[in-house]
């Protein structure tokens, strides 16, 4: 079964993907080495929440509800995208 994968030239280390089957050598494309499989990239970012939440990067915290973020950003005075800041120097939630 042909796979992507990911590759890196052992001679000028350039990386590229090659559709090959996982037992294929290959060569690099700039300078016809042999080229290494690199290992699979998996990145799964569960935080610290688990599956019925998320972490918020913009607030730096694990949120579990809409109204638990309409109270941080509050906290932290931050505006929701595409909303304009109230002359006050207070932020629409």
């Amino acid at each position: 079964m042909m796979r992507l994968f990911d590759f890196e030239c052992q001679e000028c280390s350039h990386k590229f993907e090659y559709i090959c089957i996982p037992d294929e050598s290959v060569q690099c494309p700039k300078c016809y080495s042999d080229a290494q499989k690199l290992p699979p990239v998996v990145n799964i970012n569960m935080g610290p929440v688990g599956a019925y939440g998320y972490y918020d990067e913009t607030l730096d915290k694990p949120i579990t509800t809409n109204k638990q973020r309409r109270e941080e950003m509050r906290k932290q005075e931050v505006t929701p995208k595409g909303d304009t800041p109230k002359p006050s120097g207070q932020a629409w939630v």
